[in-house]
């Protein structure tokens, strides 16, 4: 993204509502999943709920950029032209994110042990099978990084640079990623994830690159994981 200069064609409060979007989408969609089915598959409740949010997202972006704006996919940062570099930036970004989120959240339990997993966690830990791992990888794998990427880093992230500078922008779109877990024990470590995430598309002007870092280290975390429970 180095010497853009053309204005960003939206604004913080299009972000935001946008953002408000997801939100309602999985919440509601949770609700009446709870109210109408209330003994599906946690596996298939996260499903349930993942695609709607990324409904959301996509159908937001799509109205926001391509309809009111008349613009394609690289006004989110995609550029054919370098895919194949993005990917392979993608992949080494991906593994060194993962490790700093590993150390920062292991230097974390030493001051609060015996925390409770994520709920989406508890899906690989109940895994009995590798089949059991496809709706995790779908949604942690693909989905996520497919849409929050384009969201948090193609979308928010270029906003909240131009309005308030690299550094905060950095800063502001890992915040609000993290946030958006509602998780406060890893607030720190998704928070370092984030700012890592905007800080490798800022570098490679390609969104590609921050959708394989973000896959990367979901895909080495869910297979580490699964396999560490049976390893030991």
């Amino acid at each position: 993204m180095a010497g853009e200069t053309e204005k960003i064609p939206w604004n913080l409060w299009q972000c935001l509502l946008v953002l408000l979007g997801m939100v309602t989408a999985g919440y509601g969609t949770a609700l009446l999943v709870r109210f109408f089915a209330p003994g599906l598959a946690p596996a298939y409740r996260y499903l349930m709920v993942g695609l709607a949010q990324g409904a959301a997202v996509l159908g937001g972006l799509h109205y926001i950029v391509r309809v009111k704006n008349g613009l394609g996919l690289e006004a989110v940062g995609l550029n054919t032209a370098t895919v194949p570099r993005a990917i392979t930036s993608g992949l080494g970004g991906g593994l060194v994110l993962f490790l700093l989120v590993i150390l920062v959240g292991s230097l974390l339990q030493l001051f609060l042990p015996d925390q409770a997993p994520q709920p989406f966690t508890e899906l690989v830990i109940h895994a009995r099978r590798p089949s059991d791992l496809l709706i995790p990888l779908f949604l942690a794998s693909f989905l996520a990084p497919v849409t929050e990427e384009l969201y948090f880093r193609g979308f928010l992230f270029p906003v909240l640079k131009e309005r308030y500078g690299l550094k905060k922008g950095l800063l502001g779109s890992g915040l609000i990623f993290a946030l958006l877990h509602f998780d406060l024990v890893r607030f720190l470590p998704l928070t370092m994830g984030g700012v890592g995430l905007a800080y490798l598309y800022e570098r490679t002007g390609n969104i590609v690159a921050a959708i394989i870092a973000h896959a990367t280290w979901n895909t080495i975390m869910i297979f580490l994981l699964y396999f560490a429970l049976r390893w030991v």
